[in-house]
């Protein structure tokens, strides 16, 4: 029987949930029935290490503006039989000309965040909006991480039998491999954060909070081009002492592991793979109720280990009341908080499923 042949596009190796996503499809997806081969504009990015080797492009451009006619010849040439994309700024442009050269490929489209509020945001909003409206519909199928998500798309007008809802892979074994165990000396609340210095990720948000807590620090996990606003936010607030930037590395889990708390404080998301995964190392997380994708979440976990704040006030509050992990002398893994999960395998099986039923039916 013929392979069928996946081409799965990612923009680079960057830490984020949806490359990971991505490259766990690439690692479990069963070599006896399909020959996946990654597209990569570059190769920069903590990942490029976790990588297999086989079978994968470079591009080496970084901007998708200057490699979307060399990422259109590739594709061409390899004649896939499915596209995946995660990424919304490269699936739209494959999605416009779709039906011109990549007919007879089946597209499979993956929203990383709430559409709405990703669009909002997004440069050149008005114009993605419009491209949106038109062109996602053209995708064979929209992968969706939460319900939340799922009725955003409805509302938009995509039909319910383009959607596709599953939550994100979490590889446990890897998670909870961890050497050792890292955490901030000292007395007090040891907060930590994991995720890109955006706008989005909303770290400005709780750092007045911090301003306000007695005996606490955060230690930021991550670079991006907020860092020097946060900087001088923090300088400004007289806070300096209480906080702790570390680049993104892979021993964030040894972080998260020894931490009290996990802060996500990001203004929106899809479903936060750090959350899952902090779960997994049995350190409780405390976000904010407007990621509805965590609404989802929050009925897999008790509820003293998920909490959602309506605003930051009542993070504030929250945090005013909180008490130090039990144990500090003798640091170890606790007990995982997360009650289901998809593992990759799992998850890559129901994304072949897809994959398989949407090419017969597209040669039928």
């Amino acid at each position: 029987m013929r392979l069928l042949t996946v081409i799965i596009i990612l923009p680079s190796f960057a830490g984020g949930g949806a490359e990971r996503v991505a490259l766990s499809l690439l690692d479990n997806i069963d070599r006896k029935k399909f020959k996946p081969i990654l597209i990569v504009l570059n190769k920069m990015g903590p990942l490029r290490a976790n990588i297999p080797k086989e079978n994968i492009i470079n591009l080496n451009i970084v901007h998708l503006r200057f490699a979307i006619f060399k990422l259109i010849k590739v594709i061409k040439v390899n004649k896939p039989d499915v596209i995946f994309s995660t990424f919304p700024h490269i699936t739209l442009p494959l999605l416009i000309i779709k039906n011109i050269i990549f007919n007879n490929s089946v597209f499979i489209a993956r929203e990383p965040n709430m559409v709405g509020l990703s669009l909002k945001h997004a440069s050149f909003s008005i114009l993605l909006k419009f491209l949106y409206k038109f062109f996602m519909p053209k995708a064979d199928k929209i992968i969706v991480t939460s319900k939340a998500m799922q009725n955003d798309l409805l509302n938009r007008g995509i039909d319910q039998s383009k959607l596709f809802l599953i939550h994100n892979p979490i590889d446990k074994i890897k998670i909870i491999k961890i050497n050792n165990f890292i955490r901030y000396p000292g007395k007090g609340l040891r907060l930590v954060f994991a995720g890109r210095l955006v706008y989005q990720k909303g770290i400005d948000r709780i750092l007045p909070i911090i301003k306000n807590l007695k005996d606490c620090h955060l230690t930021i996990l991550g670079n991006g081009p907020m860092k020097p606003f946060l900087e001088k936010m923090i300088i400004e607030l007289n806070i300096k002492n209480k906080i702790k930037f570390i680049d993104f590395s892979s021993n964030v889990n040894s972080y998260i592991a020894s931490a009290d708390y996990l802060l996500l404080p990001s203004r929106w998301e899809g479903l936060p793979n750090v959350v899952l995964e902090s779960l997994i190392l049995g350190t409780p997380v405390i976000s904010f109720k407007e990621i509805l994708g965590l609404h989802d979440i929050k009925l897999l976990v008790d509820k003293d280990n998920l909490h959602l704040c309506s605003n930051e006030r009542e993070m504030g509050a929250l945090l005013s009341k909180l008490n130090v992990r039990k144990n500090l002398s003798n640091i170890s893994l606790r007990k995982n908080l997360l009650n289901k999960f998809n593992s990759p395998h799992i998850y890559a099986k129901n994304i072949e499923k897809i994959m398989e039923v949407l090419v017969f039916e597209k040669r039928n």
